[in-house]
């Protein structure tokens, strides 16, 4: 069978599965009647996460064991993944991209055993940055555009639940970038009662992760104060030479009731990580491939510029917030989320890291006033700090048979960025005066070795409201409004520029506002049985990028827009559980370089792309404990501007597997592959056959096995990802020697003790 007719038939499967469900012979678990699932906030829409999860796993025997299900209520297509899925066949050394890859559309397998800063996921084809990913309700992501750094904020210790929106979501929602669909991570619940938790894991490249979870339960002396602290520490050799990785993280998330209806939630998070890799490419050049093979990354030669002591990132992270939730009586509560976050990136790297342990260092642009066989480099920081306040009013109302509510409020935002970017001679740690003749106020007329020095802010609010409608109490109308207003500004030397040439000095800003709407549908045709539908439009702000130009009149941009149109059906009843949809997304207001001359590189919304596929999961339960589970999709992403496919967009996906939980025992195997997708429009090297061709990179698949046993106060856990040492290439920036290609992670084998006490 071919991968397309795979992936054809687990997507297809769901959808199926869903018109024959009428006739099987299973016990009825019809949910209980509810608005549609908002999952904007850790509690602040029509349904907490805690509440949307245990409302979907009471569907069915079959959602209580589903590694992704879908909502009865939902309006747009979701994939809901629980804590007790992610705790027990993720890796305990991973983070949420590796949480994520078990759902349809999502594609991204790690590489370097889940310890790598190149680690991302797309969804429907959209790249890193075009969708938004919040945590407890709270967008966050990099200040130059809203790209992310996975292992950097989140392990899998903090990641409570996730669902993913394949959609713009409600006008509840918010972020920058909901225009390809919104990740919704969430932390972990306190309980009422105290236990504490110690897992320690071990396994392959001298991996090593300690986490100890800490639960306070209801504290009577203090009104029922909860308190839960997780610490975690990870590290590695990695399965890269030479790149090895730690990382310490701590939770804190305090719960503290005011009176019956009220409360406040103190949460902070803070995370440590330093790894050794080269900052300026996307994996391993081909030539480095070809002569050192697939696990080649840095050497320990000190006179080579890939020597690892000269190629070192270190980040530290903080995320906090203070939420207020108030229940005023008369279907009126009130929300308010006050946050922070914070970023620093200090890296020293070398410039020229895709050559060879035996090749020259000279670099045609360096400072010719150092020897030829000094290695050049540069030492980048970035540094910012966001804060912003969350609004939430949510009013129940009932109108003769008919009800419903109004969900409406406010997000105010702002950040404040410093980067820079200093060019070294690595060897005798003297400026590299390589760039000439700046022309920016604090260098005028000198050489420098300043190749960015930037400072840059925004400030945003989106005003939104979403207004439920019951008629009856099978069906569900909710349309929405939003509107954004984003006002960016940057003050700094231009950072467009490579080589010695003349620099140029940028100082300007940009607004971008923009109106958004959403109208969804619910019907349940029988209580387990929903039909749904979906028109949105979703936005991205530009990226900071698009204000480097001289020609800052011409920087009028407007955000990309996409417009959505969806349909979908979700079955849960006994033990089956299936969902699928269909859908159709238009994006418009792409930035390209503006056309004509004398523009300065500037940027004009003139691009246009068009998303469609069809999606589907389904889940049965077995007798004795078992469940087998398929999902997959098919997925188109066209550019129109330039009538060629978008890079790095799967055509497909599938997923299957089995889960086996009864008393003591737990077991899973799963397996996951990721479609075709477009690299560049030449064949690589033929010495490395069968992954790339002309215009693909070919498909990649991981297969993982769980096998626990839980001896009451204690557990042992032996897990294996990549069991079949697959290492297909799963990203390429070319097909010359210095392109940069990634691969897929090697075999993983680890092992984790867990002990309990309650």
């Amino acid at each position: 069978m071919s991968h397309f007719n795979r992936g054809l038939m687990a997507a297809s499967s769901a959808v199926l599965a869903v018109m024959l469900a009428q006739g099987a012979n299973a016990a009825d678990a019809a949910a209980p009647a509810a608005p549609p699932a908002n999952v904007a906030g850790n509690d602040s829409g029509a349904t907490s996460v805690e509440e949307l999860i245990v409302t979907t796993t009471r569907q069915s025997l079959a959602s209580q064991v589903a590694p992704v299900k879908a909502n009865l209520n939902e309006t747009e297509p979701q994939s809901i993944i629980s804590g007790a899925f992610i705790h027990a066949f993720t890796p305990e050394t991973g983070d949420y991209t590796t949480v994520l890859q078990i759902s349809p559309s999502v594609a991204g397998i790690s590489t370097n055993g889940g310890f790598s800063n190149t680690n991302k996921i797309t969804l429907r084809g959209f790249q890193d940055g075009q969708f938004n990913i919040t945590y407890d309700g709270i967008a966050f992501g990099d200040t130059n555009d809203p790209t992310h750094h996975p292992s950097d904020y989140f392990p899998t210790s903090t990641i409570g639940a996730a669902v993913i929106d394949r959609g713009p979501g409600a006008a509840g929602d918010l972020g920058q970038a909901n225009y390809g669909g919104a990740v919704h991570l969430f932390s972990p619940t306190v309980t009422d009662t105290a236990n504490v938790d110690e897992k320690l894991t071990y396994g392959t490249w001298n991996t090593f992760d300690t986490v100890t979870t800490l639960q306070s339960g209801a504290i009577p002396q203090t009104g029922g104060t909860k308190v839960l602290a997780i610490f975690d520490y990870r590290s590695s050799d990695t399965e890269l030479s030479y790149s090895s990785a730690l990382a310490y993280n701590s939770l804190i998330k305090i719960v503290q009731p005011i009176t019956d209806r009220s409360s406040l939630t103190f949460f902070f998070t803070d995370e440590y990580t330093r790894y050794f890799q080269a900052d300026d490419n996307g994996g391993e050049s081909i030539q480095q491939v070809l002569a050192y093979g697939k696990n080649f990354s840095l050497s320990n030669i000190s006179t080579n510029p890939l020597y690892y002591g000269d190629n070192e990132i270190k980040k530290n992270t903080d995320f906090e917030y203070i939420d207020y939730r108030n229940d005023l009586g008369h279907g009126f509560t009130l929300d308010d989320q006050f946050y922070t976050y914070f970023y620093s990136n200090k890296t020293i790297s070398d410039n020229n890291n895709a050559g060879l342990l035996t090749g020259a260092n000279d670099d045609p642009t360096k400072d010719k006033a150092y020897p030829k066989t000094d290695i050049d480099g540069y030492n980048k920081g970035n540094r910012y700090r966001v804060y912003g306040d969350i609004l939430r009013v949510n009013d129940d109302w009932k109108w003769n048979s008919w009800s419903g509510a109004i969900k409406a409020g406010a997000l105010l935002e702002g950040s404040e960025t410093d980067r820079h970017n200093i060019i070294y001679d690595l060897t005798n740690g003297l400026g590299d005066y390589r760039y000439s003749q700046v022309t920016g106020p604090e260098f005028e007329g000198n050489n420098t070795n300043v190749k960015t020095a930037e400072n840059s802010s925004w400030i945003q609010y989106q005003l939104f409201a979403d207004f439920v409608i019951n008629p009856t109490d099978n069906l569900s109308l909710t349309p929405g409004i939003k509107y954004v207003d984003f006002r960016r500004t940057v003050t700094g030397i231009e950072n467009s520029v490579s080589g010695p040439v003349a620099r140029g000095y940028v100082s300007g800003s940009n607004n971008y506002n923009s109106p958004l709407y959403f109208f969804t549908v619910n019907y349940k045709i029988v209580p387990y049985w929903s039909v749904y539908a979906q028109y949105a439009t979703g936005f991205l702000i530009p990226s900071l990028s698009y204000l480097y130009s001289d020609a800052l009149s011409l920087q009028n941009l407007k955000p990309a827009a996409t417009t959505n149109y969806q349909v979908g059906t979700v079955f849960s009843k006994g033990r089956l559980a299936a969902d699928g949809d269909v859908y159709f997304i238009h994006g418009s207001n792409l930035e390209a370089a503006c056309p004509g001359v004398n523009t300065d590189g500037a940027y004009c919304n003139i691009g246009t792309a068009d998303y469609s596929g069809v999606e589907g999961e389904v889940t049965y339960a077995l007798p004795l404990g078992f469940s087998v589970f398929a999902n997959g999709s098919i997925n188109t992403a066209k550019n129109r501007t330039s009538d060629l496919t978008e890079l790095n967009a799967p055509k497909w996906t599938d997923a299957f597997g089995v889960i086996y939980g009864y008393e003591k025992w737990q077991a899973g195997l799963t397996f996951k592959e990721v479609g075709d997708q477009v690299a560049y429009d030449a064949a690589l090297n033929a010495a490395l056959p069968n992954n790339l061709t002309e215009v693909e990179i070919g498909s990649y698949n991981t297969t993982n096995a769980t096998l626990a046993y839980d001896f009451g106060h204690f557990k042992m856990k032996v897990s294996g990802f990549n069991l079949f040492d697959h290492r297909a290439i799963t990203s390429a920036t070319g097909n010359t020697p210095t392109s940069f290609v990634t691969f897929e992670g090697g075999r993983q084998i680890l092992v984790t003790l867990e002990a309990k006490w309650k």
